[in-house]
C-alpha cells in the first residue's frame, strides 16, 4: 500500500513520512497488545454480554470517550478495541 503525503502540516510541525506513520503504527499495536494482556486478567464475563449492565456500560462509556476524543469514525475503532480486548476471549 503507498501512501501519499501531499499536504504540509499546519504550523512549523515536519510533514509526516511513511516510516513515521509505520512506527507510529507499531506503538498502537504494541498499546493495544499490552490492553488485550490486562483485559485478560480480569476475571471472565460469567453470562452474555448483552445483558450484562456493567459491560453494556463500559462500551457506552469507552465509544463516548473515543467519539469526544477523536470524533468521526471513532465508534467503529471503540468498538474494534472492546472486541480484540474482550476479557471473554481466551484463545
Amino acid at each position: 500500500m503507498t501512501i501519499n503525503i501531499a499536504s504540509p502540516m499546519p504550523g512549523n510541525a515536519r510533514t509526516p513520512s511513511c516510516e513515521q506513520l509505520r512506527e507510529l503504527d507499531e506503538e498502537i499495536i504494541e498499546l493495544l497488545a499490552r490492553r488485550r494482556a490486562l483485559v485478560r486478567e480480569l476475571p471472565a464475563p460469567a453470562g452474555p454480554r448483552a445483558v450484562d449492565p456493567s459491560f453494556t456500560g463500559a462500551v457506552r462509556d469507552t465509544v463516548t470517550r473515543y467519539g469526544e476524543q477523536l470524533g468521526s469514525g471513532s465508534e467503529l475503532v471503540a468498538r474494534a478495541i472492546l472486541v480484540l480486548c474482550d476479557p471473554g476471549d481466551r484463545a
